[in-house]
């Protein structure tokens, strides 16, 4: 029950964690509980995964008559409670400490990745329940010999494949486990061993032909080619564990009110990619330090002081059958990563499934060093050691439990600037999207189109009827702009959208977030284009997109550009405008910026301006940038966000703040984010921007 209101009051306050792979998951779901087969929205076949979980979703859809956006969160929350309920249940009847087992449980319930995993609308979850249910059938096979266990077994490790295509490690290895076992004879382990491989591999046989049938692969075209060598895979899942192994608790003194923050900690890039955007761990905190001690000292007095003679394998059996998963897993893992099946970067939700077997495994460890302590210690001394591991444990879970509770008592917590587009999850950012709340309180019907369709999607309002959403450039535009064999020019991505626009039905709607446009931004066109185009009626500009309604007999836009355009050619005429940033023309007229650069490339329309304001008062800065200390307020911007391509020129308009002005510093970043190949200063004769300045100020 709490782990399923822990997953639960996380979406309450950020919505259901959300992916590209989500949306694909979720499509297909509500197509085949329509009776159209798992295809998405778009007719597109369901290969790039097992059929499992959309299958599941689309059961529970159909039960319950809701979309099967709004059943993921409940029912991952529903397959995290059954997984703490069934690990826990085994733990208890295996554990003769009471205090290890409620442990146990309470790492379960309360686990980081667990619940960050059960939050997001994959199938992680469901393939984390089958597993750990094959591998408790297995432990019971291994010590009865009973028929139904291996039954169960086979049929668990059946459906871990059908949930994830990694879910072939557990036929896998609970196979090579009955093959290895002692005892039974071999020709009849090979039997059982041959038994689990054939009920898996038969299962999953068919959806692999027709993959292959519909894509040419046999785990569907939905792959990406990386490169990525095995040591970073190994150093990424290593750094995702010891994540794990951090506990999170407030500073010591802190006021009230800041009791649920944390001061920030140190960033580590490495770490900051492998664990996909997720707050790294400090390395060398305090708590961390004396974690690993305690650690290194327990592992080494077991391996001094424990009584190993007296022991007999069985007795270990459970920590090989989890333990040894863990590792097949892994290995299975980092295969498929290097050959080039995986991301390149190690999520902590694809290294979440080794948790419990990790646990586990610890569990029955530390219960192995209690037993150990009582024959060869003192009972004081024993009582002690035993009372500081009680702790050291409570400390450590409730650790984990700290960044929940930040999660759900502080519903604004969080990075709510970031791109809404890579990760779309369960996070402030998703839920206080104003272009989302827009798309889900109104009825956009018919086409929908977007530089981000899979978000409109995932909240799609039920009253819009058939509505279908689509990219207005769809891959291959961006492949054939971005790496085509031809030079990109500065305008190619504006004319190429504006073509897709005259080919959208009349009165279609377009949805464009601001922010995630990286690769619009690569095109040459973006929020500002958009404002100004033909054929397009805004609806609504929000915080972090604009709603725009396609109609045919639009007004010609880019007015305002094309002014600023001749007149930056009448004063270049002139003589009056200085040519040294960058090759731009830079002047300010009523109150804005112009940046004009005859005969752009695609290059200058791909990079990043660097603007710095400097106010005559430094009370006019903004209440972050004083408090960081900054004697500037930095505007920076990419061209596509204020400028257009026209006439073979870039023009860009920046609007100015209100208040009076000593300088502006400028110039433009390379491409790959490192340096500034111009740099230059402007000071202008009038101070406030809301006056009208001279036709051009002098660019130093």
């Amino acid at each position: 029950a709490l782990a399923a209101a822990l997953a639960l009051a996380r979406e309450v306050n950020y919505g259901p964690g959300l992916n590209a792979d989500s949306m694909w998951h979720i499509s297909a779901g509500q197509q085949l509980a329509a009776g159209e087969g798992l295809v998405n929205s778009k007719g597109d076949p369901y290969v790039g995964w097992p059929p499992l979980y959309p299958s599941v979703l689309a059961a529970a859809s159909g039960l319950t008559g809701l979309y099967p956006r709004d059943v993921a969160g409940p029912l991952n929350a529903a397959f995290f409670a059954l997984t703490v309920f069934v690990a826990g249940r085994w733990l208890r009847r295996r554990l003769a400490s009471r205090f290890l087992a409620a442990w146990a449980v309470a790492a379960l319930a309360l686990a980081v990745p667990l619940v960050d995993t059960a939050s997001w609308a994959m199938s992680e979850m469901l393939f984390i329940l089958v597993t750990t249910l094959a591998l408790i059938h297995a432990d019971a096979f291994l010590a009865a010999g009973k028929t139904r266990s291996l039954a169960a077994v086979a049929a668990y490790g059946a459906l871990a494949w059908q949930a994830r295509y990694i879910g072939v490690a557990v036929p896998f290895f609970v196979g090579l486990l009955l093959l290895c076992r002692a005892g039974g004879g071999f020709p009849r382990r090979v039997k059982q061993a041959a038994a689990v491989w054939l009920a898996a591999g038969l299962s999953i046989a068919p959806w692999m032909l027709r993959n292959y049938l519909l894509s040419g692969k046999f785990t569907g075209n939905y792959r990406w080619a990386y490169d990525y060598p095995l040591p970073e895979v190994l150093r990424d899942i290593g750094a995702t564990i010891w994540r794990w192994l951090s506990f999170e608790l407030p500073a010591i003194g802190l006021q009230p009110p800041e009791l649920l923050s944390l001061p920030p900690r140190p960033k580590y890039d490495y770490l900051q990619q492998s664990m996909g955007g997720l707050q790294p761990p400090e390395l060398f905190s305090l708590a961390g330090g004396v974690w690993a001690v305690v650690a290194v000292a327990a592992a080494g007095y077991v391996l001094l002081r424990f009584p190993w003679k007296k022991q007999t394998l069985a007795a270990w059996r459970p920590l090989w059958v989890f333990g040894g998963y863990a590792l097949t897993y892994i290995a299975l893992f980092s295969a498929a990563a290097v050959l080039e099946y995986s991301d390149d970067v190690v999520r902590p939700r694809y290294v979440a499934p080794v948790y419990i077997p990790l646990l586990t495994a610890a569990a029955l460890v530390l219960e192995r060093l209690v037993r150990a302590g009582r024959g060869s210690r003192p009972r004081v001394a024993s009582r002690r050691a035993a009372a500081a591991a009680a702790a050291a444990l409570c400390l450590w879970t409730a650790g984990q439990a700290a960044p929940h509770v930040r999660r759900i008592v502080r519903a604004n917590a969080g990075n709510q600037d970031g791109d809404l587009a890579p990760g779309l999850s369960a996070e402030p950012r998703w839920a206080a999207s104003e272009t989302l709340r827009y798309v889900s309180e109104n009825t956009l019907d018919g086409a929908v189109y977007s530089n981000r369709p899979l978000m409109p999607l995932a909240i799609h309002n039920a009253n819009a009827g058939d509505s279908s959403y689509a990219r207005l450039l769809d891959q291959a535009d961006h492949d054939a702009l971005l790496y085509g064999e031809a030079p990109v020019s500065a305008d190619a991505g504006q004319r190429l959208l504006e073509s897709r626009l005259a080919a959208a039905p009349d009165g279609a709607w377009l949805v464009w977030f601001k922010q995630g446009a990286y690769t619009d931004n690569l095109l040459g066109f973006g929020s500002a284009w958009l404002r100004a185009a033909p054929l397009l009626e805004m609806e609504a500009d929000l915080a972090d997109g604009v709603i725009y309604r396609i109609r045919k007999n639009a007004a010609p836009g880019f007015a305002l550009y094309r002014a600023a355009l001749r007149a930056a050619r009448q004063s270049a005429s002139r003589g009056s405008t200085s040519r040294e940033a960058g090759g731009f023309d830079v002047s300010w007229r009523g109150g804005e910026l112009v940046y004009v650069k005859e005969s752009c490339s695609g290059e200058d329309a791909r990079r990043r301006f660097m603007l710095h304001v400097y106010p005559a008062d430094a009370a006019d800065l903004p209440a972050a940038r004083k408090r960081g200390g900054y004697a500037f307020d930095n505007l920076s911007f990419y061209f596509t966000e204020h400028g257009v391509v026209l006439e073979g020129a870039c023009v860009t308009l920046y609007p100015l703040p209100g208040y009076a002005i000593e300088r502006i510093e400028m110039g433009q970043y390379a491409l790959g984010g490192e340096g500034l190949p111009w740099r230059a200063a402007l000071r202008p004769e009038r101070t406030v921007a809301s006056e009208t300045p001279p036709a051009a100020a002098a660019v130093r």
